[in-house]
């Protein structure tokens, strides 16, 4: 079943959130994500919709932000285990306290969450459509018409 309008709502607020728990401008949260700035501008506004890019960039960039808050608001923000002052530094920039953090390995040790994420994201992205008529074109000019 594809979240409410009001749970994508929050998670527009929610991405704000991890955007000021890192203590990152939209510039340098744009920067790290990889998007946009006019991308993160139009969620914050609500003009447009989180995508499954923008998930996956956060899971990738702050691994230590839980998906399912991020999603769907569900539990704490941060993982157990995850201290509330560490922060996530993109690939090779340093943290709050002067080390180096290594590139993500491209492994993700939870396929099943990631996959169920990447589902909801899609029913959040596009309405359902139905195909209301099919056109078939032949060679020699004609064409014939289907409806439902």
């Amino acid at each position: 079943m594809p979240p409410t309008i009001y749970s994508e709502r929050k998670m527009k607020d929610r991405i704000y959130q991890v955007m000021k728990s890192q203590g990152m401008s939209q510039k340098e949260f744009a920067a790290t994500l990889c998007v946009a700035e006019g991308t993160l501008s139009s969620i914050f506004t609500g003009r447009t919709r989180p995508t499954n890019n923008i998930v996956s960039a956060i899971h990738e960039c702050f691994p230590q932000i839980s998906i399912n808050w991020l999603m769907f608001g569900e539990g704490d923000m941060l993982l157990d285990g995850s201290s509330s002052q560490a922060q996530a530094a993109a690939p090779g920039h340093s943290d709050l306290f002067g080390s180096e953090t290594a590139p993500s390995s491209g492994v993700n040790p939870t396929p099943s969450l990631v996959s169920q994420v990447q589902e909801v994201v899609k029913y959040i992205d596009k309405p359902q459509r139905k195909i209301t008529e099919i056109r078939v074109f032949y060679d020699d000019g004609t064409f014939e018409t289907f409806s439902s």
